[in-house]
């Protein structure tokens, strides 16, 4: 697997050609509606020289077979037409192999597709990969569980837990926020132990936000250095000791600028545990259970198509290659 800021050819397809692919579609993601002509997109794929499948995944278990047997069956990219959910139930299957992660926006908040600078538009997106480039990232792991961007556990989980999905389908990210406000007088923070390596943390918890990109729920970023790419987790745990510091952070989270807040407790970890039972746990904004939980990462572990030019600041140093109509 490459290192810190690397692509790199990939092995039996140096020149990059995609000639093969699977297009899957999400029915439930916000953006796919019963008007959605998804054999458009096999057909545009189609004019390109591009032979596609088509799968329509009824759940997120079925999402990550049909990716796992994309890869199998020697598929160059997988287009996965959803949200960030979709696209971390893709990135299971995909783990581990050479199928490119070909992310076509279509959910309630799409923050990898924004995270890589993927257009809107599915029609600018598909092209955006047609004549992009590839890089491998980290897959972060909550209990060998894989998350593309963030878990988190605390309030936000709590809040992630509650969310109706007729609501997010309705007001999108908004969603979140009117269950937060509705929940709010009600958070109360949980004495909490967490242990990385012989370090081990004993705060009050408000929630804990591991990265492995930077960009939270679309509007805030709890670690706004970290790294897709650099074998690392980062940790960003908002502990405060009282109602003001409750109140200070808060006002900070909502300014976008909690990464300054002094309730804040940081670190870059590649595996953490939280020992405390009972705090709610999301990953990539899907509530996924309690605590006892470890995080952990896979270095190098997915293969992800991004637009031509300069790769996102998530990759650091990384340089992309130009290869036009290949993947």
């Amino acid at each position: 697997m490459p290192g810190y800021g690397t692509v790199r050819p990939v092995n039996g397809k140096s020149d990059g050609t995609l000639r093969r692919a699977t297009v899957l579609v999400n029915p439930a993601a916000r953006r796919v509606t019963e008007r959605f002509d998804a054999m458009g997109v096999i057909r545009y794929l189609a004019q390109h020289g591009i032979e596609a499948d088509l799968v329509i995944p009824r759940s997120p278990e079925a999402a990550t077979k049909a990716a796992r047997e994309a890869a199998e069956h020697g598929a160059d990219a997988l287009f996965a037409i959803g949200g960030d959910g979709t696209l971390r139930d893709c990135a299971e299957g995909l783990a581990g192999s050479e199928t490119a992660l070909a992310a076509l926006p279509a959910g309630t908040v799409n923050i990898f597709c924004k995270e890589m600078g993927i257009p809107k538009g599915l029609k600018a997106a598909i092209d955006a990969h047609l004549t992009g480039q590839l890089a491998w990232m980290d897959l972060g792991r909550a209990d060998g569980r894989a998350f593309l961007l963030m878990a988190s556990a605390g309030w936000d989980a709590a809040v992630a837990g509650r969310v109706h999905a007729g609501l997010k389908r309705r007001a999108g990210d908004w969603a979140y926020v009117l269950q937060a406000l509705w929940m709010a007088p009600r958070l109360r923070t949980t004495p909490a132990t967490w242990r990385s390596g012989i370090v081990v943390n004993e705060h009050p918890l408000a929630v804990m936000v591991v990265s492995n990109t930077r960009l939270y729920g679309g509007r805030v970023r709890f670690s706004p250095e970290a790294l897709a790419n650099d074998g690392f987790l980062d940790v960003a745990a908002v502990c405060p000791g009282g109602v003001k510091d409750t109140a200070r952070a808060s006002a900070n989270l909502l300014l976008r600028r909690i990464h300054r807040d002094r309730a804040l407790v940081s670190a870059q970890v590649s595996e953490l545990t939280i020992e405390t039972p009972g705090i709610p746990v999301q990953a990539d904004g899907d509530y996924v259970g309690e605590t006892p939980i470890t995080f952990g990462i896979e270095p190098a572990a997915l293969l992800v198509s991004v637009p031509a030019g300069p790769l996102p600041a998530l990759f650091g140093d990384g340089r992309g290659e130009e290869v036009g109509n290949r993947l």
